[in-house]
């Protein structure tokens, strides 16, 4: 596959040494391993080569496989989630906690200022922070298949507006007109999704040069209802975790 080629894939990942799984995109194997969430939606999902979509030893091995080819792929620490970081384990006053009406107690996942971390241990007035991954400095494997790559423009707006917004029994719709991509949501989603539509935007222009605009409206013959135009290149990428949907940190 070539840079910047949209394919859809199908993968399982899992820990090399226990055999744990701890994503995958098939239903049935999130179910067998306990991954499963009811409103999670599960299903092959579009990848970008070289957009950092997923991890950088996978996205080297899906420049070297072709549409239909599937393949098992095994990775160091260093081109999956990296090396544990003694720096990254932090220890914080009990207080900290407590204003913000939490207590913490071993396991409790924490956001400590846009940094996820694990409680490792609670005692004397501390709380003990690994901000590591869990999947750090272990070795991974992936069971991955290129289902298809994704060529018309059409359908490369579908399956990368079904990817930044997932829905498990209804759908964001889209339609082209000329180089103006249109995006209608359902109501009830349309007030949770501001945080997304800058970077939404932004990977669609990115991916699909030939769509210049991108409106987002109350319906296709109604009324603008937000539009987003990234002319000055500018704005913040903030990546969606499309491929790892279920990872726990």
């Amino acid at each position: 596959m070539k840079e910047k080629s949209c394919i859809l894939i199908e993968f399982t990942g899992k820990v090399s040494e226990s055999g744990k799984i701890f994503d995958t995109t098939d239903e049935k194997t999130a179910k067998e391993a306990g991954l499963y969430k009811e409103q999670a939606v599960f299903k092959p999902v579009p990848v970008i080569i070289g957009n950092g979509d997923v991890l950088k030893g996978l996205d080297i091995a899906l420049r070297e496989m072709s549409e239909g080819e599937s393949k098992n792929i095994k990775l160091s620490p260093e081109k999956a989630f990296g090396q544990r970081q003694k720096e990254l384990i932090v220890v914080i006053p009990v207080k900290q906690f407590t204003e913000r009406k939490i207590k913490p107690f071993p396991g409790l996942i924490v956001d400590l200022n846009g940094q996820y971390g694990r409680v490792q241990t609670v005692s004397g007035g501390r709380v003990r922070v690994d901000l590591n991954n869990d999947l750090a400095g272990k070795d991974v494997e992936y069971s991955v298949k290129i289902i298809k790559e994704i060529k018309t423009t059409k359908e490369k707006a579908e399956v990368l507006t079904e990817k930044y917004f997932p829905m498990k029994d209804k759908k964001v719709e889209t339609k082209l007109e000329e180089n103006i991509l249109k995006v209608k949501f359902p109501k009830e989603l349309a007030s949770q999704i501001g945080a997304l539509l800058v970077p939404f935007t932004k990977t669609i222009k990115e991916a699909i040069p030939e769509i210049k605009s991108v409106e987002f409206v109350e319906s296709f013959e109604g009324k603008t209802v937000k539009e987003k135009e990234s002319k000055s290149g500018t704005h913040t990428h903030t990546h969606a975790d499309g491929t790892v949907h279920h990872h726990e940190h």
